[in-house]
């Protein structure tokens, strides 16, 4: 399961080209296909300036070779910029559909770039929209309907909040958008339900913003808050100011931020990532039935399991080891066998000598389809000689497709799908995986571990119930043909 992009930008400081650099560094399990900065260039016939390239975030701006580095950070050398790094939801894996996309235009308030992180539920519908207008979509992509959108809305708007305010009527589904214009202008927008997160530090006149805290943090900037939902932050003449561009009346969360996708160091809507996963853990742990005795561990699926493999572990007082070591060397761009088996062997590295003869109890952060796990397990089994498996998974069961931005979009994917009645899923996934238990986390326990109220957070994938009107029709038609119907609570 991977998750669609990340964005960052600065705004009036020296060497923003650098920091843009060293913050998508920060940025990048958000995104390993492609990686961008635009800068700006008011002294330069060329005012706005993009470099991008496929590949990791090193590779995309050549780190391995000092000369092309530093070529490429004087070229870029700015006070204003932006950044993104990419994974594909949708469109290819082709350096046409790296971000920031860039749009040239004579007049320099018209001219912009811009990336964004999300996804655009009713992209089809805007689609076909926009062709009736007579526009040429080149790109199969969420992105360019952005952009043409934006476009539109500049060109008739006074200001630009009230462009994006123009915009955001017609969008459905989640979007964090950077922004910036041939005139310095540099924008930072969260979707009216917050589905994603984005922090930003505003210091001495400076602007600096990232959809993580983390790649602040790690730059030295600690005084970080979280802008609201439905918000812009400008940085215009000089000035810097947030500004509200849509209203809605709930907030839509991804809860998945907290279990899987952002980084254990970052801070969403003031919930430290780490302290959530190990409180996960520790939820988990509560459900044990499991005879606790000397030859128990604890063993985490790396890297995003360990913390609630720690916090299973203390509760119940057994040790947790790392069974399990990943390959952190590979990258997304290594040549995979077409042998699943041979994957997870390519990917993860087995501690036999302290799982050996033990009852392990492995801890995964979630189950979508299954099929590494499957074959981790029967890895396992074969290598590792343990006495049994037990899965403990800190996420409930995911039986609903998300039309906002992971790349799960089909109720036929899901293993935990397949099983109307939700007593017999656990029992059912632990037999197709070859585990010898499985217990799922509670919907009572996730909301609990991260410490948000379940009105402001996003659960759709785990109960069916879509906070977007556009969410909750694809959802009729998300069973691979067949109608689907789900009451919400």
């Amino acid at each position: 399961m991977n998750h669609k992009c990340g964005i960052c930008g600065v705004g009036g400081k020296e060497n923003a080209e650098y920091l843009l650099y060293k913050m998508l560094l920060q940025l990048q399990h958000r995104g390993q296909l492609s990686a961008g900065i635009t800068t700006y260039h008011p002294e330069s016939t060329q005012r706005l300036l993009t470099h991008k390239e496929l590949g990791l975030v090193n590779n995309a701006f050549h780190a391995e070779h000092k000369g092309k580095f530093n070529s490429i950070m004087q070229n870029h050398k700015s006070l204003t910029g932006i950044g993104h790094v990419r994974y594909a939801t949708s469109g290819a894996d082709d350096k046409n559909y790296a971000q920031p996309f860039e749009r040239q235009h004579g007049r320099k308030n018209k001219w912009f770039s811009f990336c964004f992180n999300g996804n655009i539920s009713n992209y089809s519908e805007l689609k076909r929209g926009l062709e009736r207008d007579n526009y040429h979509l080149v790109r199969e992509t969420d992105t360019e309907i952005i952009m043409h959108m934006l476009s539109k809305s500049i060109k008739t708007s006074g200001s630009i909040v009230d462009a994006f305010s123009h915009a955001s009527i017609k969008l459905d589904g989640a979007y964090n958008l950077a922004f910036m214009n041939a005139e310095g202008t540099i924008v930072a927008a969260r979707d009216p339900l917050g589905f994603r997160p984005l922090s930003y530090m505003v210091s001495d006149g400076s602007l600096i913003f990232a959809s993580e805290s983390v790649a602040l943090s790690s730059n030295g900037f600690d005084h970080f808050n979280d802008l609201a939902p439905g918000c812009v932050l400008v940085k215009e003449n000089n000035s810097i100011r947030i500004e509200r561009f849509a209203s809605s009346s709930k907030k839509a969360h991804c809860f998945f931020e907290w279990v899987y996708f952002a980084h254990p160091a970052s801070v969403m809507e003031d919930v430290l990532v780490y302290k959530a996963r190990h409180a996960l853990g520790k939820e988990l742990a509560k459900l044990e039935s499991e005879k606790i005795d000397k030859d128990c561990v604890v063993v985490p699926v790396p890297d995003s399991s360990r913390p609630a493999g720690e916090g299973f572990a203390e509760v119940l007082g057994i040790p947790c080891v790392e069974g399990l070591i990943r390959n952190r060397y590979l990258g997304r761009t290594f040549i995979e066998s077409g042998d699943r088996a041979q994957k997870v062997k390519d990917k993860f590295t087995l501690v036999k000598q302290v799982i050996e003869g033990k009852k392990i109890f492995l801890v995964e952060d979630s189950i979508v389809r299954g099929t590494t796990l499957r074959n981790l397990i029967d890895f396992i089994k074969k290598h590792g000689n343990p006495k049994e498996i037990h899965v403990r998974v800190s996420c409930p069961p995911v039986k609903w497709p998300c039309f906002y931005g992971i790349d799960m979009s089909s109720r036929s994917e899901l293993v935990a799908a397949k099983y109307e009645n939700d007593k017999d899923i656990a029992s059912s996934v632990c037999k197709e995986l070859g585990a010898n238990t499985l217990i799922y986390q509670t919907q009572e326990g996730l909301l609990k571990a991260i410490g948000l109220d379940k009105s402001d957070m996003c659960l759709a994938c785990l109960n069916g119930c879509y906070p977007t009107s556009m969410g909750e029709q694809l959802k009729l038609f998300s069973g691979g043909g067949r109608a689907v119907e789900q009451k919400c609570k």
